[in-house]
């Protein structure tokens, strides 16, 4: 689950990681109502900077950060940027904040290194856009246990010294311990600014949730339904229904349980020359009911030819697998199926499967070209 900046930055803010003072505002009228009482309290002071917050990178490119020098200028702004799309993405609110005196920029960055199993710190003596790109970045394994001296050593790899060497090895020990304790994949400041007055601040933030993690997350309850943008409409279903469903072009819907399994037999299907009309993990220890979700989810896509269910049963049984295809079956009698089960409680499912007709298949390679086959039926 990917968070808005001024999300991410309250959760800095909780770990003790210094932000800038702001403001969010959904509405232009906010701006001489709220915008005026907090400079008038001196929370806030011109010239300001205005950020949409959407969930998508690239603002600056777009246009979607601009800066205000009075009230006047920053109501025609907040105006304009409200009903700025960036990405095909609707800003749904602005987050205001000074515009800081930047002496240098900095990035740096919590994430999880799949290769060596580990959280990795990335940082780099650069900020700003197409870091990867920069020939100055560091990365550093984190050790587990977690020690202290390894956000000194990132520091000092970044040609820091003193106070700043000091400050912002205490920011990169508080950025992993928020990407710890929530289980995050992704904890990331970009740009984290010094200023010319020697503070060190995060400017901004990003950071992405595991998704597998919301459930033990008192902090992310009910969160997901507001994360969704840039989803269609059957994505957003599966999300909220604990699916991974990605939507392609074509008309072959997969499902299957593991990523590995769904992407073997999306590359399978498209060898024997069909093409895959979505990717559809139902996880290790799918059910009845989540199981006939993710049916019923393909099921809706007007493209979809055929569905393809790919079960191999071990966390998984195959029996729960099969109630809910006879479910299925029965409201959905015209659908073409092709399933092929084989693990855990296999000789029940087909005992489950027998009245509905349904050929069950044992061989992958067999039941890919009888769904592909079906797929080309009717073209010219």
């Amino acid at each position: 689950m990917n968070l808005y900046e001024y999300e991410a930055k309250q959760i800095f803010a909780n770990f003790g990681i210094p932000v800038p003072p702001s403001m969010r505002i959904t509405r232009v009228e906010e701006i001489k109502t709220e915008l005026n009482q907090a400079i008038a309290q001196s929370k806030l002071s011109f010239p300001l900077t205005l950020k949409c917050q959407v969930l998508s990178g690239g603002r600056g490119k777009a246009g979607g950060i601009k800066f205000a020098n009075d009230i006047s200028e920053a109501d025609n702004i907040a105006g304009q940027l409200l009903k700025l799309k960036i990405n095909d993405l609707p800003t749904q609110s602005l987050l205001i904040e000074p515009k800081l005196d930047i002496d240098k920029e900095l990035y740096l960055a919590v994430t999880l290194d799949r290769n060596q199993s580990c959280a990795i710190f990335i940082a780099s003596a650069e900020g700003g856009i197409e870091i990867e790109s920069s020939h100055n970045v560091v990365t550093s394994l984190i050790p587990y246990p977690y020690h202290s001296y390894v956000a000194r050593d990132l520091a000092y790899a970044l040609d820091l010294k003193g106070s700043i060497l000091v400050k912002v090895a205490d920011i990169a020990n508080r950025l992993y311990q928020s990407f710890v304790s929530l289980d995050l994949d992704l904890a990331e400041i970009n740009p984290l600014i010094i200023t010319k007055s020697g503070e060190v601040i995060a400017l901004d933030g990003k950071i992405i949730v595991n998704d597998d993690a919301l459930d033990r997350q008192p902090y992310f309850r009910d969160w997901l339904e507001k994360h969704l943008d840039g989803l269609t409409p059957r994505e957003q279903k599966s999300k909220l229904t604990g699916l991974n469903l990605v939507e392609l072009e074509g008309n072959i819907g997969i499902i299957c349980n593991g990523a590995g399994l769904v992407m073997g037999t999306m590359d399978m299907v498209k060898d024997f020359g069909g093409k895959p009309a979505n990717f559809l993990d139902v996880g290790g220890g799918a059910n009845r009911d989540k199981t006939f979700a993710a049916l019923e989810i393909v099921h809706d896509n007007p493209d979809v030819k055929v569905i393809l269910l790919n079960i191999l049963g071990g966390i998984t049984a195959c029996d729960e697998i099969a109630h809910a295809l006879t479910e299925f079956i029965k409201k959905y009698p015209k659908r073409q199926m092709v399933v092929r089960l084989q693990g855990n409680n296999q000789d029940l499912a087909e005992k489950i499967l027998a009245s509905s007709g349904m050929k069950l298949f044992s061989d992958l390679e067999e039941a890919v070209k009888e769904a592909v086959s079906l797929s080309h039926q009717g073209k010219l």
